[in-house]
Order: C-alpha cells, then sequence, then structure tokens
C-alpha cells in the first residue's frame, strides 16, 4: 500500500442553510451526539457504536438548487433495522424518496431521504 491510498472516511461534513433545523434532525431524530462546538453555526457530532465516527455541520450556506435528478453526493449511515429508521422518519414527516427500504439481497435493506435543508442520506441495515 502506498502512502497516497484511501484507507477509509475521516468524517463526513454536511453544510445547510438552516443550522437548527439540521442540528435537531441530525441529534433529536438520528441520535447523534454533539462532541464540540466550531463557531455559533458549526460543530462536529458523533455516532456509531462507539461514538467515534464523526460529522461536521455547518449552517448559515446558501440552498444549493437541485432538481432531483442533479448530480450530487451523498452519503450511507449504517443502521441496525432499515425497516424501524424509516418508519421512525416518517413518523417525524421527514421527506422520504422511498416508499419503503429496498431488500438489497443478503439481509441487507437500504432507503434514501432527505434531512431538512434537502441533503440527501442514504441508510443501509437490516430488515
Amino acid at each position: 500500500m502506498s502512502n497516497t491510498e484511501l484507507i477509509g472516511v475521516a468524517f463526513i461534513s454536511v453544510y445547510v442553510d438552516d443550522f437548527e433545523k439540521a442540528y435537531k434532525f441530525y441529534t433529536d431524530v438520528l441520535g447523534m451526539t454533539k462532541s464540540f462546538d466550531m463557531g455559533s453555526l458549526a460543530c462536529f457530532l458523533n455516532y456509531g457504536k462507539e461514538g467515534k465516527e464523526g460529522m461536521y455541520l455547518q449552517g448559515g450556506n446558501d440552498k444549493a438548487d437541485f432538481k432531483e435528478s442533479s448530480s450530487r453526493p451523498a452519503f450511507v449511515l449504517s443502521v441496525k433495522s432499515a425497516n424501524e429508521l424509516h418508519a421512525k422518519l416518517l413518523q417525524h414527516n421527514i421527506r422520504m424518496i422511498h416508499d419503503k427500504p429496498m431488500d438489497m439481497g443478503q439481509g441487507d435493506f437500504w432507503f434514501q431521504c432527505y434531512d431538512p435543508c434537502g441533503n440527501i442520506i442514504e441508510f443501509l441495515g437490516g430488515k
């Protein structure tokens, strides 16, 4: 392996227009925890089994004008039960892309939704 070979994802960065709305979604709905503030409209959040995975959340950005077919990056978060999370997000009136998680085979289920600021998030997990 060379010193320039990619070895993993250091953390996710999410840029939003409405910091408070996004912060409540990522913490209250998805259960991420704030590790530390990074200014008045930014913070670092943790998630995962050991709370070591991270996400930088920055507000105060201009809202991007995307069509549903626009090219853009997204990220996939692992979850124990894709079906249970899908149901929870529906209860919180989160805008879904898929009506239900898709069976990807080998016990994996996947779906996409939008965060409150229009970013696509994908989830992969068991039934």
